[in-house]
């Protein structure tokens, strides 16, 4: 029979257990969602570059770019999913991301609607190639159970917000877009 002492023992070994298998499954998650961005070597990715505004963005070979002109302001846009007709971007499946950069050119009478630190949460100052920008959260995040990361830098002649979103709330493609991005070619 089991004394009182070995029962203490073997329950907390059973909660040991426990906790170390939930670490496990934790370590195993990260695992997959940084083989997720591995899976992505920078090496293979395409390179998009810009030397009006003297930029250059990396994304995966797969995705689609499109650039254009909006009011107050210019894009360029990056995916790898085909929108839906009508619906806007719809919400996002595991593995899809997408990228926009918004460039405010204040020659052009383009204005950011407010200060980079207005526009990112939990900032951290980051080396974006040449300039110093913020990096953190988008303020803004227009996909539903989506999370957005974003880099913003103010210039003398030109402001860049750039967002970049997928499912993962970890963002391993998100996050390895934005680091693809340097100014100052």
């Amino acid at each position: 029979m089991y004394n009182r002492s070995s029962l203490l023992q073997a329950c907390a070994l059973a909660v040991l257990a426990t906790c170390l298998g939930g670490l496990g499954l934790t370590s195993m998650r990260a695992a997959a969602q940084q083989e997720t961005a591995a899976a992505l070597p920078m090496g293979k990715w395409k390179i998009y570059r810009d030397d009006r505004y003297a930029f250059r963005l990396s994304y995966p070979p797969d995705s689609q770019v499109q650039t254009g002109r909006d009011r107050g302001y210019q894009y360029l846009r990056v995916h790898n999913y085909e929108p839906e007709p009508g619906s806007g971007q719809g919400a996002l499946q595991p593995g899809e991301y997408h990228l926009e950069m918004l460039i405010f050119d204040h020659r052009l009478g383009h204005r950011m609607p407010s200060p980079c630190r207005d526009l990112v949460r939990e900032p951290r100052q980051v080396r974006a190639g040449r300039v110093n920008a913020l990096r953190g959260l988008a303020e803004r995040g227009e996909e539903a159970g989506a999370t957005s990361f974003a880099l913003c830098l103010q210039a003398g002649k030109v402001d860049v917000l750039v967002m970049a979103t997928e499912q993962d709330p970890l963002g391993p493609i998100a996050n390895r877009l934005l680091d693809g991005v340097r100014f100052g070619n």
